[in-house]
């Protein structure tokens, strides 16, 4: 927990001096900082005995160029590192089937003008998910996102999308993504592009202005990570799997263009973690029980 603090909190410090310097530029040229921390409290297995737990922390930063206001590249890079803590009755992998798990990613960027009122969305990514000892290598995953959305009424975009990312096993995971921003009322809005979590995937949001710097939201979404083991566990060289549905409710201060802090707490359903070994065989898995989250989230732009 110190080490996610300590990590949070240097991140931080440096956005915040990066901020401070670059705030007063004005052009094509706009950065943005983002992270937080998430914490999973500790939950049931449901098929075996014991329990766990995990803290998360992440973080990223970005560089984007405006050619006008349609029209945008960028470059993002960002990381973190998920600490679960099994007791030692559990019977997934013989009590401890994984420990700390890293992951970063790079991450290209465009948006693109389609006509009057269509944008064409396209993200290339390069991720590493893996324990701290596992080979960088075998922890390598690429994907693309491409998504087109037309603007149907002046508060209401829409349009479908698909994900496309390689597995640390053989194989591809696609999965179809609906793009959408509607600005239901002067207060409410539904945005697949708004939030706030530390999850990755597809997701929603459901939010309410309150005023011009409170806004309040109910988030879900569908996770499903895997990550290369290290060579010292019961599955050496395998491969770890946590699925969950995670539903949070979110509150964000945001004082201005610049600036966004928030909190954020709720439940992680239908959780399920898998232990495979090095030929992708099967050698454990369980659901969970619902498991409590909650956290804190900060993002700058400028």
């Amino acid at each position: 927990m110190s080490r996610l603090l300590h990590s949070l909190s240097t991140v931080t410090f440096v956005c915040l001096l990066c901020a401070q310097s670059l705030a007063a530029q004005d052009g094509p040229v706009s950065f943005d900082f983002d992270g937080g921390v998430a914490l999973q409290s500790s939950t049931d297995l449901s098929d075996v005995e014991g329990s766990f737990s995990v803290n998360r922390w992440f973080a990223s930063m970005g560089v984007n160029y405006a050619f006008d206001k349609r029209n945008q590249i960028g470059l993002s890079v960002g990381g973190g590192s998920a600490s679960y803590d099994f007791d030692d009755l559990t019977d997934l992998g013989d009590g401890v089937p994984w420990e700390d798990v890293d992951n970063t990613r790079i991450s290209l960027n465009g948006r693109f003008r389609m006509g009057e009122t269509g944008t064409l969305f396209v993200v290339t990514t390069a991720r590493y998910y893996g324990e701290d000892n596992a080979d960088t290598s075998d922890g390598r995953t690429y994907g693309v996102f491409v998504a087109g959305a037309w603007r149907l009424k002046e508060n209401l975009t829409i349009g479908p999308g698909i994900s496309v990312f390689s597995k640390l096993e053989d194989g591809t995971r696609v999965f179809p993504v609906l793009v959408i921003d509607w600005q239901i009322n002067e207060r409410w809005f539904l945005s697949t592009r708004r939030g706030v979590s530390s999850s990755q995937g597809p997701g929603a949001t459901l939010g309410y202005k309150a005023s011009e710097e409170w806004t309040f939201g109910l988030s879900g979404r569908k996770e499903n990570i895997e990550f290369r083991l290290d060579d010292d566990g019961p599955a050496p060289g395998g491969i770890g799997k946590n699925k969950s549905l995670p539903v949070v409710a979110s509150v964000a201060w945001e004082p201005n263009n610049s600036v966004q802090l928030a909190l954020f707490a709720g439940f992680e359903f239908a959780g399920q973690l898998k232990l495979k070994d090095a030929q992708d065989e099967l050698v454990s898995e369980t659901d969970y029980d619902p498991a409590p989250v909650y956290g804190a989230a900060f993002e700058l732009r400028f």
